[in-house]
């Protein structure tokens, strides 16, 4: 049985990828191997352990990481006609036949999907930008896929640090528990994703350990942890983690509709409660210290009177000495009258008498 191109081409949802407008940028590529990525995946295989022929784009540590087993294409096609050992009876040589025309189809098939997606590829990115690769008699013919892919990453897809920066602090943003759990997956292996591709790897460690802690911070997932927890090391893999917390995530969330409650509504009270607590001991403690300043101020104030008296009955006790001197003793007891029996009235009373000018 022959496969053509053209069958192949058509199973794909995706016949041309997005343009590449001049020099290309990580955004733009990372969208291309999206588009790409779902054309791969759109043609079946037997070795792509459910993600079909997504291996070809994927690195195979990732492949591997994401899937729990690794993308294993044959090396080498299989012979032109099926070996058939001798005396094989007739049902044991119409299955070695059946066998022989499938891996023959799978191959054809494989090797569609190869040309195809670099023929894509090329045809998305302007010829300049992968030069290097494109020899004058064979074209891209013998340059796989990823290859293509990375020669233009490596060489126009700059990542600096600021972009760095903010994908680990996007990696490190907690679980949304009103979501289902693959909203959050999704963006734990996009970062990572961007992470590869800066050079930066996020390990299989990090993603399972980080992971593990957003979890735990979105309710009472202590069993499910207990359990995850049991597992031996070489078993607390992604995938596994994938699966272990979206069976824990959808138990949780039957139990909050069995109760009546949600666990994010929950969450929500208590934040608010936590603000609210906050704030009121924040005023508490502005109330506190403005009164002590307010206290503190009329204590000053008062002591500064105090001071201004003390100073003020030292001034009128000498010039009544003085007085006492120059105009003799009963001038001065006269003024010591008149001081106490005005009381609180000013003594530089305009209208009054001037004691110092005689009038």
């Amino acid at each position: 049985m022959i496969v053509s191109r053209e069958t192949v081409q058509a199973l794909m949802p995706n016949q041309t990828l997005t343009k590449v407008q001049g020099e290309p940028t990580h955004k733009a590529v990372r969208k291309l191997e999206k588009e790409l990525g779902a054309n791969l995946i759109a043609v079946p295989c037997t070795w792509g352990v459910g993600k079909c022929h997504l291996g070809e784009l994927q690195d195979a540590a990732t492949f591997l990481a994401r899937n729990g087993a690794a993308y294993t294409p044959p090396a080498a096609a299989p012979p032109a006609y099926p070996i058939i050992p001798p005396g094989s009876t007739a049902a044991v040589r119409e299955r070695l036949r059946a066998e022989n025309e499938t891996a023959q189809s799978e191959w054809q098939t494989l090797q569609h999907v190869r040309r195809i997606a670099v023929n894509l590829v090329a045809d998305a990115i302007e010829p300049v930008y992968y030069a290097e690769l494109d020899d004058p008699d064979e074209g891209l013919n013998d340059v796989e896929v990823r290859d293509l892919i990375d020669h233009v990453r490596d060489r126009f897809c700059q990542i600096d640090q600021s972009d760095i920066d903010k994908n680990m602090d996007t990696f490190n943003e907690g679980i949304d528990p009103s979501l289902p759990l693959s909203v959050y997956i999704r963006k734990q292996e996009n970062c990572q994703d961007f992470a590869n591709d800066a050079r930066v790897p996020i390990s299989e460690e990090t993603m399972v350990t980080t992971g593990t802690k957003h979890a735990l911070q979105c309710g009472d997932f202590t069993e499910a942890w207990k359990t995850w927890n049991r597992r031996a090391a070489i078993d607390k893999t992604w995938p596994n983690w994938k699966t272990h917390w979206t069976q824990a995530f959808i138990e949780n969330r039957a139990i909050q509709r069995l109760t009546g409650g949600s666990f994010r509504a929950n969450a929500t009270i208590e934040d608010k409660l936590s603000e609210k607590m906050v704030t009121s001991l924040d005023n508490l403690a502005n109330a506190a210290v403005q009164k002590n300043d307010t206290i503190e101020k009329l204590i000053e104030i008062n002591k500064q009177q105090q001071d201004t008296i003390h100073k003020l009955q030292a001034q009128n006790g000498e010039l009544l000495y003085l007085l006492k001197q120059i105009a003799g003793p009963a001038t001065a007891d006269a003024v010591s009258k008149i001081y106490q029996n005005t009381g609180d009235k000013s003594m530089w009373d305009p209208a009054g008498y001037c004691w110092t000018h005689g009038f």
